[in-house]
C-alpha cells in the first residue's frame, strides 16, 4: 500500500515539474519571440496598390471589430472587450510592422479575443493591412 502512495507521490511530482518546465519554457519563447518580432521589416513597399489591397483585406476580417474607420469598438467586438485605436499614436500590444503583423497573424493572448488570422489571411495580406493602417495613422 505504501509502495502505491510513494509511486503516486513521484507520478504528481514529475508532473508538477513537467508543467512548470513547459510553462516557463512557453512564456520564454514567446518573450524571445516578440523580441524577434520587433526587428521584423515589412517586406511590401506600401505603394497605392498594397494600400487598397489592405484597405480590401481590412474590411474582410477587420472592421467588425477595429471599426469602419479603425479607431476601436467595432459592432461584432467580442462582449466586455474594447478592441484598440489602430490609427492613433499609441500600440499597446508593440508599434513596429514586424509587432503588428505577428500580433495579426498569431492573435494575442493570454484570452485571445484578438484571434490568429494565420489560417485566412497570407503573410502579404497582413503586410498590405499595416501598409493600409500607416495611411491612415499619424505620420512619423
Amino acid at each position: 500500500m505504501q509502495t502505491v502512495k510513494a509511486g503516486k507521490a513521484i507520478f504528481c511530482a514529475a508532473v508538477a515539474v513537467w508543467a512548470l518546465t513547459a510553462m516557463s519554457f512557453g512564456a520564454s519563447a514567446f518573450s524571445a519571440q516578440s523580441k524577434d518580432a520587433a526587428k521584423v521589416k515589412n517586406p511590401v513597399k506600401a505603394t497605392p496598390e498594397s494600400i487598397e489591397a489592405g484597405k480590401a483585406t481590412y474590411n474582410k476580417y477587420c472592421k467588425f471589430c477595429h471599426a469602419d474607420d479603425a479607431t476601436g469598438n467595432g459592432k461584432l467586438a467580442p462582449k466586455d472587450t474594447h478592441p484598440p485605436n489602430l490609427v492613433d499614436a499609441k500600440w499597446d500590444h508593440g508599434s513596429t510592422d514586424g509587432e503588428i503583423f505577428e500580433n495579426i497573424k498569431e492573435g494575442i493572448g493570454p484570452k485571445f479575443d484578438m484571434k490568429p488570422m494565420k489560417a485566412k489571411m497570407k503573410d502579404e495580406d497582413i503586410w498590405n493591412v499595416i501598409n493600409y493602417l500607416r495611411s491612415l495613422g499619424p505620420k512619423k
